[in-house]
This record gives structure tokens, C-alpha cells and sequence, in this order.
């Protein structure tokens, strides 16, 4: 577990980032995954429910400048979920720019609300999901999401959820194959490597074994395994 420490500059890092009213414990199975593949990690809470998303790529950019995270020998990953998706984006594409030249390893995200979610269309005016999540659940709404125009000038692998028991809000509101959060859809952007479905619930993918494998896969090798 580490909330941003790391034990050697040596060798490729990967930067975990957990979704919105998440912290780094919802990460914490898939860093050990990935240490155990030989990377360093720096997996960070960060707060979520506080800012909006672009103010937390800020955050995110201060951190890891803190971290000194970009003078590693190797290359800097990023696996990130649900909203974490989305503040890496931006954080990515505002600083890409600045970046040390190859030092930009691949990225991962699970369940990235691309899209949006119609979950958060039919809750962002109610006070309770207002108080709960903040700034950034404003932009969680398709709509929103629908003005932003980011392209991905990275190697960008995508793992969408397909089990949705577990939330019946998103059983309600939302059409096609989704995870109670997200839908399939809504995963996808213009410019990405890759897309996976997996089946699996929102809230606990990054604590399924094959997510990992999957996300270890791509890291590695800039694709996922297919035949499963």
C-alpha cells in the first residue's frame, strides 16, 4: 500500500488513481498485482468529492512533482478508475507538453465515464449527490461530458464493466450493457488502443483478478489478452 511513496527510482512506475468518494484502498489489490509484475507504484488518494476535475489534474500535477515521480529510470503508467480516468486525461493532455521525451509509459482505465453516466444525469440536481460528490460530480453528466474534446496521444487500453445487479439506479436509468454506473458505451473514446468488457461490477473492478491480469497484460505489452 502506498499513498504516494516509492521505494526506488529504478525501473518503470505506475501512478494508480481510484475513482470519485474512492481512496487508494480501492487500488490497493491491483498494486499489489503490478508490484508483484515488477513495477514501482505511487497510488494516491486524492480528494475526489472536493474539487472539480480540472482543478484535480492540478492536484494530480503538484503530486506527482512532489514525488519527483518523472525521474525514474524507466517509463510513467498510469491504471486508473471510473473518474480517476478522467483527471488523468486531463492532467495528460494539459501537461503533454512538458513531459520528459519517452518518458510517458501506457495508461489503463476501468470504467471511465467518457460519456458521462445517466446515473449522474438523473441525481446531479439532488442535494444529497450535490453534497457527496462535489464539483466534479456536476461533470459526471452526459451532457458535460459530451463538450469535452480530448483525443488520447498515448497508448490508452480501456476495460468496461457488463454486471450491473448491484445497482439498481443504474438498472433504471441507463440503456445498453453497462456495470450500474457506466455504460459500455460510454467507456469508449475516439483514439484508444484498445477496449475490453469484462464482467464486472462499477465499484470493485479494480479487485478482480482478471482486470489486473488484463491490466498487467497492456502495460506490458500495449494490448490486452482476448482469449480468455
Amino acid at each position: 500500500m502506498s499513498d504516494g511513496e516509492w521505494s526506488s527510482k529504478e525501473g518503470d512506475v505506475v501512478v494508480l488513481l481510484h475513482g470519485i468518494g474512492h481512496s487508494l484502498w480501492n487500488m490497493a489489490l491491483m498494486e499489489k498485482r503490478l508490484r508483484r509484475e515488477g513495477y514501482k507504484t505511487v497510488n494516491l488518494s486524492y480528494p475526489s468529492r472536493k474539487h472539480n476535475i480540472e482543478a484535480l489534474s492540478v492536484w494530480l500535477n503538484d503530486r506527482l512533482q512532489s514525488e519527483d515521480v518523472w525521474s525514474c529510470s524507466g517509463r510513467v503508467h498510469f491504471v486508473t478508475h471510473s473518474m480517476g480516468g478522467l483527471v488523468t486525461q486531463h492532467y495528460l493532455d494539459t501537461n503533454k507538453e512538458g513531459f520528459p521525451s519517452g518518458k510517458l509509459g501506457r495508461v489503463v482505465m476501468l470504467g471511465p465515464p467518457h460519456r458521462g453516466s445517466e446515473v449522474a444525469d438523473f441525481l446531479h440536481k439532488v442535494p444529497l449527490y450535490r453534497w457527496v460528490f462535489g464539483p466534479a460530480g456536476q461533470e459526471l453528466t452526459t451532457s458535460v461530458r459530451a463538450k469535452v474534446k480530448i483525443t488520447p496521444w498515448y497508448e490508452l487500453g480501456v476495460i468496461a464493466g457488463t454486471k450491473n445487479w448491484m445497482y439498481p439506479l443504474g438498472v433504471l436509468t441507463m440503456k445498453g450493457v453497462n456495470d450500474g454506473c457506466v455504460s459500455v458505451e460510454s467507456t469508449k473514446i475516439d483514439g484508444m488502443k484498445e477496449h475490453i468488457t469484462l464482467p464486472l461490477l462499477h465499484g470493485f473492478m479494480g479487485w478482480n483478478k482478471t482486470a489486473q491480469s488484463q491490466t498487467a497484460n497492456f502495460l506490458k505489452t500495449g494490448g490486452f489478452n482476448h482469449v480468455r
